[in-house]
């Protein structure tokens, strides 16, 4: 009897020992990110069979059972993949707003009612040199502008393009990464025995991935996992199949190369477009693909007719030289475009024989009145018609207004979505936020909830101390007796 009491107290005494050992391993990794709570499971030996009825033999640890709820993380993940895509959205049009600087004193509306306003002061002076003057800078400052714009939205998408690249590898690593760690779980978890370490790393790459690239995981029953990504399979056991970022080639070859070409994510050997997409990629494939594309459609619509509009009065009018009449047809205002080579935001600029010569600039509408303006109160005018710039977007709507009120329209769109995206990074942080709490409350370590396991574990390794005792003295006794 008492060996048997020595056997059940060792395997109390090695149990509790093994207790003790996981739950300081919980809180030597309190901060450890990824780190799941683990427990030991204690379960029964299997009893003696005795004449009187069933004896039991002590205690030891089945497992050590790791503390995560799938559904949790499935939520958590789905919150943060919205988070990602929204606070990249918000970042990125935060930037493209950057680009108008609205409103302000140096931007387009200021240059825009300078522009008209110094074809109103050469209206009041038709010969005035000095009011030309003005007329020619004001219009190559306009000019200048569309030209800034343009360039900014070219490195806008160049640098979106670059960070999308490089998102691109990083979703490809941490693919990489799962796959390996599929593999080792698997081979560690052949004897029936859960890896928690490895599978809590392998967690919070999958972590990761769900954000950048809004993945969705179905766990395997041999311990793997297969990762998905839009309607593609993008790890699948111990393989990964990598993303690849290319431009979209036009159908047919436009005559001249499109500044903005399609950007579209390939997985594997597949040409089409991976889809749908979600996490970060998915908010630089938007703006690089809709916003960008969008912005720049808007101010080459509005240079092309602003140029067609200012051209179209001022080669109705005639320059002098001094007082000598007839005078000579005037030319265009801005350099025209060409069916080949049209004007864009990034070609507009003032005509090379008016930027030489102000007097080039035309004042009146009479070859035979050099006094007259009204080419100028034309040109002054044009601030007032309604319906200056048409525009179609991609979706068929078509937009028009006068060229201010158009150019604040372009502002105020993506002002709207600049904090469309900020409010919803917000919103989804916060849900995301929610979601890890939720989520910590199965897996997360409280510390001093730990410290109270601690003393309850310590409490029994001790009794098992004295049943020890106890047993030897029993042992003593009897031997004594022999």
């Amino acid at each position: 009897m008492s060996s048997g009491l020595l056997s059940i107290a060792r395997t109390a005494l090695l149990t509790h020992q093994s207790a003790l050992q996981t739950i300081s391993q919980n809180i030597a990794n309190a901060e450890t990110p990824g780190y799941s709570r683990q427990e030991a499971l204690l379960v029964a030996n299997t009893p003696v069979a005795m004449p009187y009825g069933s004896m039991g033999t002590g205690v030891h640890v089945e497992t050590i059972i790791r503390k995560r709820d799938l559904l949790l993380d499935d939520s958590f993940r789905s919150a943060n993949s919205l988070a990602g895509n929204a606070e990249m959205r918000r970042s990125l049009m935060s930037q493209v707003e950057g680009v108008f600087g609205e409103p302000s004193d140096e931007g387009m509306s200021s240059a825009l009612d300078a522009f008209w306003n110094s074809w109103s002061d050469l209206s009041s002076s038709p010969s005035s040199l000095s009011a030309r003057s003005v007329v020619q800078q004001r219009g190559r400052q306009v000019a200048q502008l569309f030209n800034a714009y343009d360039t900014q939205l070219t490195q806008q998408r160049t640098s979106t393009i670059d960070r999308l690249q490089s998102t691109v590898g990083t979703i490809n690593a941490l693919a990489a990464q799962v796959a390996e760690l599929n593999s080792r779980i698997m081979s560690s978890e052949m004897a029936g025995r859960t890896n928690n370490d490895l599978r809590d790393l392998r967690d919070l790459k999958l972590d990761e991935l769900a954000s950048v690239a809004g993945t969705r995981v179905v766990n395997q029953v041999d311990g793997g996992i297969a990762v998905l990504i839009g309607n593609s399979t993008l790890v699948q056991g111990d393989t990964s199949t990598p993303l690849t970022l290319k431009l979209e080639t036009p159908n047919p070859l436009p005559a001249t190369p499109l500044t903005d070409v399609n950007v579209r994510i390939q997985i594997g050997s597949s040409p089409d477009a991976l889809a749908p997409l979600a996490g970060s990629i998915k908010a630089m494939v938007d703006v690089l693909n809709v916003d960008i594309p969008d912005a720049r459609s808007r101010l080459d619509a509005m240079a092309a007719q602003l140029t067609t509009a200012v051209n179209a009065v001022h080669t109705t009018g005639y320059t002098f030289t001094g007082t000598t009449v007839p005078g000579v047809a005037a030319g265009n205002f801005f350099t025209p475009g060409t069916m080949a080579n049209p004007i864009t935001a990034g070609t507009i600029a003032v005509n090379s024989a008016i930027l030489s010569d102000p007097l080039k600039i035309a004042a009146s509408g009479n070859a035979n009145g050099p006094t007259d303006n009204s080419v100028s109160q034309g040109l002054a005018s044009l601030r007032l018609v309604e319906n200056s710039v048409s525009w179609t977007s991609s979706t068929g709507a078509t937009e028009v207004g006068s060229f201010l009120s158009f150019f604040r329209s372009t502002v105020s769109r993506v002002g709207i979505e600049a904090a469309a995206a900020s409010d919803s990074a917000t919103v989804y942080r916060n849900l995301t936020e929610q979601a890890n709490d939720r989520r910590q409350s199965v897996s997360g370590v409280s510390t001093d909830e730990e410290l109270v396991n601690m003393m309850r574990v310590q409490q029994s390794y001790q009794a098992a101390t004295k049943m020890i005792k106890m047993a030897d003295e029993m042992l003593q006794t009897l031997l004594s007796l022999v």
